[in-house]
């Protein structure tokens, strides 16, 4: 992929990271437009996190926005023109500034990936997808699932820069924490950082989960309380 390339834009309320599967549904007629041309071409357009205000305003975002390119997988045309769209991300790109005139926002943007290291950070992807298989496990268990839905997990891949990404994707935390994880160039840092998340998440729903527990038992492990 060029460094430098013009792109149509598709701002929405959520963070896409490389290699995530990010499912859409496109009923403007303008990205009904975009789509049309994508499919013609390299199906390659990029997301960015942009909030439901700004979008209702309209509103452009500066230049050096971060946001990541994604490539049509999928797509499932309705007879009313609508389509739903199944997109994986592929590069992260700087916002440089929007082309004018257009039927749908455009942008030269400039791709970049993150800095080189040499570090070993096996320990930590060992940690993180231990961490990630707690949590889930927590959480399937809140939800009433059985085991056999562990089948269910996602392939997580051993590179770390790749790990950080599909691990920041799934994690359950606030729209502007996920954006300072896109943002990194640092894997390490990265990765670290999704492993302190994720040691938070799996502490916050263990708590939910014993809480849970003993609401079943009405709080005094399936005994009435005795009064003097």
């Amino acid at each position: 992929m060029d460094a430098h390339r013009i792109i149509p834009i598709f701002p929405l309320p959520l963070v896409q990271f490389p290699g995530a599967v990010t499912p859409l549904h496109i009923f403007e007629p303008r990205y009904r437009q975009m789509l049309k041309d994508l499919m013609a071409g390299d199906k390659t357009f990029g997301i960015i996190y942009r909030n439901d205000e700004a979008m209702m305003d309209f509103e452009q975002l500066p230049p050096g926005s971060i946001g990541c390119a994604v490539e049509i997988a999928v797509q499932q045309e309705m007879p009313d023109g609508r389509s739903n769209l199944l997109c994986v991300g592929v590069s992260r790109f700087s916002l440089i500034a929007y082309v004018e005139g257009e039927p749908y926002e455009q942008a030269q943007v400039e791709f970049f990936d993150d800095d080189i290291a040499f570090d070993d950070l096996s320990v930590e992807i060992s940690q993180a997808k231990n961490l990630f298989q707690r949590l889930s496990g927590i959480i399937r268990k809140l939800k009433g699932e059985k085991d056999e839905e562990e089948d269910l997990m996602p392939d997580l891949p051993d590179d770390p820069q790749a790990l950080s990404f599909i691990l920041a994707a799934y994690l359950d935390i606030e729209i502007s924490d996920k954006q300072d994880l896109l943002e990194m160039t640092d894997t390490a840092e990265r990765l670290r950082e999704v492993i302190r998340l994720l040691e938070n998440l799996a502490d916050d729903y263990e708590k939910r989960a014993f809480a849970h527990q003993l609401s079943k038992k009405n709080g005094h492990a399936g005994h009435m309380p005795k009064f003097d």
